[in-house]
């Protein structure tokens, strides 16, 4: 997936569905719920790109069900280095 990536430029994710893809989709989720103190829960993976700079960087659409406020769609940025950081995570509303 990302290995087939221009180096510096977005390429989509052909496989939303990768186990790989949703454990970054997992981690941004978890991350801001810790750091907001929000229950939240993944549902899918609903848009993604890959960016291969000095690691790989994941923008991301994500369906999130917030606990009391239905699901909500978020765009959000993570980089994976040799850790994962959480670059953004914003709600938006995404059209297919």
């Amino acid at each position: 997936m990302a290995e087939a990536a221009l180096l510096g430029g977005w390429e989509p994710i052909k496989d939303l569905q990768d186990p790989h893809v949703r454990e970054i989709a997992e981690y941004a989720v978890s991350e801001h719920g810790r750091l907001k103190n929000l229950k939240l829960n993944l549902d899918k993976v609903v848009k993604g790109e890959t960016q291969v700079v000095s690691g790989v960087k994941y923008r991301l659409v994500l369906a999130v069900d917030e606990e009391g406020a239905g699901t909500k769609q978020y765009s959000v940025v993570v980089e994976e280095e040799t850790k994962k950081h959480l670059k953004s995570f914003k709600h938006v509303v995404y059209r297919s």
